[in-house]
């Protein structure tokens, strides 16, 4: 009699711990398909209350730690994390290197990815381990720490989807080392077998950068670029462009006696203007005849100025 009161015992717990283990699934299920933020928060917190060392109560923790990421709680979610025990829950590292990472605790993200690395068979989150490593390095100017593990990432299993981003992220590590010609042979690599990718539209902007700051010396047009180098603009003194003819007619110490010659030229029949320069560190006011086109006869104008006893030459200005 006693022992079948105490099999019914047994059976009774097993059943009891096995309805309380489904019925916790099916409150983490509910609350994983819940879109409000709140009301979510609250059933995962429920359930692990209910039991902190249920699976569904461990994952419950890590689904809060998501959740407070995601609202840039960084330091809540960190707290959520560090109270996972369950082995089963890889991922705990994962959301510890993200979380440390946006908190810049750059080392304990570099410490929490190279676990999650080592521990997780998730190909995909191993692949953004790897780049959050990189990243933190390049954060704390560690450039080529941050470059041989990206290295170390181009030549693993791991590197799968991410493979432009690989290519930026080397040049960027080569250009921070002053390595401009190694960077690049990398953003010349990812132009090559991604052209249209939007990784290589940020290559083609670096290349432009260092030739436009004489870092390498490269024909843009030789490696496909979409950005065209710019005409160098020569200036219209240069050129020649819109320039005027005058007939330079004398130069004065003052202002006032250049303006009362340029009104004796009105009077002969032609315009004038007068202009300031520098000559042995004095100011000059030159005074000019003009403009006139270039059909006009200039040497007609020049013997006119002459017979009112004006020398003149020719000047050509703006």
């Amino acid at each position: 009699m006693k022992k079948n009161i105490f099999i019914i015992c047994i059976l009774t717990i097993i059943i009891t711990s096995g309805f309380c283990i489904l019925t916790q699934e099916d409150q983490f299920k509910k609350a994983k398909t819940e879109k409000d933020g709140n009301a979510m928060e609250s059933l995962f917190k429920k359930i692990y209350d209910e039991d902190h060392d249920t699976h569904f109560g461990q994952l419950s923790l890590l689904e809060l730690a998501k959740h407070n990421f995601f609202k840039r709680e960084y330091k809540d979610a960190v707290s959520y994390l560090k109270k996972i025990h369950d082995q089963k829950i890889s991922d705990k590292q994962y959301w510890l290197a993200k979380s440390y990472f946006k908190m810049g605790k750059f080392q304990l993200s570099i410490v929490s990815s190279q676990i999650f690395i080592a521990e997780s068979g998730d190909n995909v989150q191993i692949e953004n381990a790897y780049f959050l490593i990189a990243e933190a390095y390049l954060q704390q100017k560690m450039y080529k720490r941050a470059f041989n593990t990206l290295e170390s990432l181009r030549t693993s299993k791991y590197i799968k989807n991410s493979i432009p981003l690989l290519h930026y992220k080397m040049a960027i590590c080569k250009e921070k080392q002053g390595k401009f010609e190694q960077a690049l042979m990398f953003y010349k690599k990812l132009k090559q077998d991604f052209p249209y990718h939007q990784y290589c539209y940020l290559a083609e902007d670096r290349i432009y950068n260092l030739k436009k700051n004489n870092k390498v010396e490269i024909d843009l047009s030789k490696i496909n670029t979409f950005r065209k180098e710019e005409p160098v603009k020569e200036s219209k003194a240069a050129t020649g462009e819109d320039l005027k003819i005058y007939l330079q007619v004398g130069a004065f110490g003052s202002e006032e006696s250049a303006e009362k010659l340029g009104k004796k030229i009105k009077v002969i029949g032609y315009k004038y203007i007068v202009f300031s320069k520098i000559k042995s560190n004095n100011k000059l006011f030159v005074v000019a005849a003009g403009p006139f086109d270039e059909n006009d006869n200039l040497k007609k104008a020049m013997q006119k100025l002459k017979k009112n006893d004006i020398d003149s030459y020719v000047i050509k200005r703006y």
